[in-house]
């Protein structure tokens, strides 16, 4: 079964994604920026709303991030080091609780819609 693709409503384009190739989304006010494998979009939304859609690999790390644990490929030194090259900066609380989360992932044992 094909997990229901994100719809991305601009005003000047109409586009859909498939969940797993978002490597992160990450929220500044309401602007939502969204991270492909292949481009980035913008658009207005709520995290919150783009949480429901996605399924168990997300993992909300932070107020304003989302993360693909399938695109992690480190975390150390107070940040997850993403697939893309980006890493995202936590705090000492956030940060060891999504490595918690992380490990967790690795070993198939949490539910990731939990925020942490």
């Amino acid at each position: 079964m094909e997990t229901a693709r994100i719809p991305i409503l601009t005003r000047s384009e109409t586009a859909s994604v498939r969940p797993e190739d978002i490597l992160y989304a990450e929220s500044d006010l309401r602007l939502i920026l969204l991270k492909t494998r292949d481009r980035q979009y913008r658009y207005y939304g709520k995290l919150d709303d783009l949480m429901r859609r996605l399924g168990g690999a997300f993992y909300r790390c932070h107020v304003s991030w989302i993360i693909n644990f399938n695109e992690v490929v480190s975390i150390k030194d107070n940040a997850i080091h993403m697939s893309d090259g980006k890493a995202i900066l936590l705090g000492r609380n956030k940060f060891q609780a999504a490595r918690k989360a992380y490990i967790a992932y690795l070993r198939g044992s949490i539910d990731m819609r939990e925020p942490c």
